[in-house]
């Protein structure tokens, strides 16, 4: 469930860098008169990054990749990976790098799902548009790095420390040269500019916490959905209700309202909507938006991942 982290400590010894230069392939570069160290490209097949600099050790690698390099000899994060086996590999990793644990702090962390789902990603992708509890539900956005549809992401200045996405688990590995089942969808949080020691990263209230706001994020993935209203409704009251029901009454009305403004919307028409935005949650109960296949096909299949990988 846990994927690429980056650690932080400034607890090793000077007369320990050598030992673990040496142990990890690093290294010797300079920046003016300071000394550094830094993995080579020996950390691509390796699967682990490191850059010492002074009595300070940074140490970046995805748990998920590592634990299977490990444990199987590849470098692997499209299987299940529970919270469990990345305990393991935070272990691993410390003993093969050659450092304490002690003191350690977490700055980046990411946490994520892979789901295997019926028909090609792209197809659950495209019906997405925005991401989490309603209280803060943050809008989605096709990645320009990618083909239309293959991911999507909230927005990711670096203003912002934490950073949603859903993207082709199986088209992102395929273009990298890897090999992995058809039609896996991931959907993945990242925490950007941490501080969070590494004894409570895996500690029960902390993972209760990180996992509960994943999955509670994530089973509230915004899918559009199929308009149902009673009959004797307008097909103009279903309009204005299907956009209600998509973006809530504060914004249509500031959309309309500017609509208006631009020259757009009649006064009539401006008129009709603050009518009936005023009725709304008397006649709200007319409309009703029905998940469609595949919302309940992600929902299903997000529940049996989770269930499995807090384990």
């Amino acid at each position: 469930m846990f994927d690429k982290m980056i650690f932080n400590t400034r607890t090793i010894y000077q007369p320990d860098v050598q030992s673990i230069v040496d142990k990890n392939h690093l290294e010797m570069c300079s920046y003016g008169d300071e000394i550094y160290y830094q993995s080579t490209a020996y950390g691509n097949f390796d699967g682990i990054f490191i850059k010492i600099r002074g009595s300070t050790i940074q140490i970046k690698c995805s748990l998920h990749k590592i634990y299977y390099k490990l444990t199987e000899g590849s470098l692997d994060n499209s299987r299940m990976f529970t919270v469990s086996q990345a305990k393991q590999a935070i272990t691993m990793l410390f003993d093969k790098v050659g450092v304490s644990m002690e003191g350690v702090k977490v700055t980046y962390y990411e946490i994520g799902i892979n789901m295997r789902m019926r028909v090609d990603p792209l197809e659950y992708i495209r019906e997405v548009n925005g991401v989490g509890v309603d209280t803060g539900k943050k809008e989605l956005f096709n990645d320009a790095n990618f083909e239309k549809n293959r991911q999507k992401t909230t927005e990711r200045s670096r203003n912002y420390k934490k950073v949603m996405k859903i993207y082709d688990k199986t088209f992102e590995a395929k273009n990298k040269g890897r090999n992995v089942d058809d039609n896996v969808l991931r959907v993945e949080t990242i925490y950007k500019r941490q501080n969070v020691p590494l004894s409570e990263i895996f500690d029960s209230c902390f993972l209760r916490k990180a996992t509960g706001r994943f999955y509670n994020d994530w089973n509230n993935l915004a899918f559009v959905r199929e308009l149902r209203a009673d009959k004797g409704m307008k097909a103009s009251q279903i309009e204005k209700a299907r956009e209600i029901m998509r973006v809530g009454t504060i914004e249509y009305a500031e959309n309309c309202k500017k609509a208006y403004r631009d020259g757009r919307m009649t006064k009539k028409q401006w008129e009709t909507v603050r009518t009936f935005i005023k009725v709304w949650k008397d006649i709200r109960v007319h409309f009703t938006m029905i998940p469609k296949e595949k919302e309940i096909e992600y929902k299903s299949k997000l529940l049996h991942e989770f269930q499995q990988a807090i384990n």
